[in-house]
């Protein structure tokens, strides 16, 4: 649908993802056409904090890009009683003690450019599927970002010698954690990437030719739902081998490969059964 595109978010409790019912987002000249109330896709980010009910008993932290990383996220998330972590943008500014001792504002690029080879600790960056975790260079301050408030900025790059180009940047509201700590909780947003991402190329959902919200959002239901059971089978191929991962497509693989053989011990059991080509060939409307 022209001017329409889906905001979707993803809850994950020990490894179990269940993708959130999506939220319609419409241009603003496509609400006007249609007589609805604008909102961005901030909003609807909010909205969706504001709403969703986590399980009992359990702690949410809430992990997003650098898009999504902003004041009224962090606001929402504190209402609720919920962290956020997500990668920060170069340019975001924060908070440093200057040579003459006073506090001014930073862009991040130009604090990192500025560090020193004993100002980065070794860290390990966790495997995000099967592997060895890859040992990084990590710089943590705690500090006030721009329009974020406060902030435990962490800092990583793969080689002290390597392009400032390389260096990502992150912050998070859990000012007491270590960094080790932060990079255990950030690469569980690979998981919510390779998601969305097979929901694109292997499940169509950016590839609908639909012409309704309605029909949309049905759509993404279904995608839910075929979501759900590889997931349950990637549980399946998984069980007896300890440390293994199989992807969607792994899974969808082998249930192919399941139903061509049953389609051809059913053959088999036919034509044992005397019956005729044609017959069958009728039956596939060939």
């Amino acid at each position: 649908m022209p001017g329409h595109s889906l905001f979707g978010a993803l809850y994950s409790v020990l490894d179990q993802r269940t993708p959130l019912l999506p939220k319609l987002y419409r241009q603003k000249k496509v609400c006007e056409k249609e007589g609805v109330a604008f909102k961005s896709k901030i909003e609807l980010a909010v909205d969706t904090l504001a709403t969703f009910e986590p399980l009992a008993d359990t702690t949410t932290h809430v992990l997003v890009d650098s898009w999504f990383h902003c004041h009224s996220l962090r606001k929402a998330c504190r209402k609720r009683g919920w962290d956020l972590s997500g990668e920060l943008k170069s340019n975001r500014r924060l908070r440093v003690v200057n040579a003459r001792g006073e506090l001014e504002w930073q862009r991040l690029s130009d604090y990192a450019s500025g560090l020193k080879e004993v100002d980065w600790q070794l860290a390990q960056w966790p495997s995000s599927a099967e592997g060895k975790p890859q040992t990084v260079y990590v710089h943590v301050i705690r500090t006030k970002v721009s329009k974020l408030g406060a902030t435990l900025v962490v800092i990583r790059r793969y080689h002290l010698a390597g392009q400032p180009g390389e260096i990502r940047y992150w912050g998070t509201t859990v000012l007491a954690a270590t960094a080790q700590e932060v990079l255990d909780c950030l690469v569980k947003r690979w998981s919510i990437e390779v998601f969305f991402e097979d929901a694109k190329d292997l499940l169509g959902s950016d590839h609908y030719q639909l012409m309704s919200a309605v029909g949309v959002e049905r759509f993404w239901t279904l995608i839910a739902l075929l979501s759900s059971f590889l997931d349950e089978e990637r549980f399946k191929m998984s069980q007896g081998t300890e440390g293994a991962h199989h992807s969607w497509g792994e899974c969808r693989n082998e249930l192919q490969r399941q139903h061509r053989r049953n389609l051809l011990s059913w053959l088999e059991q036919q034509f044992r059964e005397g019956a005729e080509a044609s017959t069958l060939a009728h039956f596939f409307h060939l």
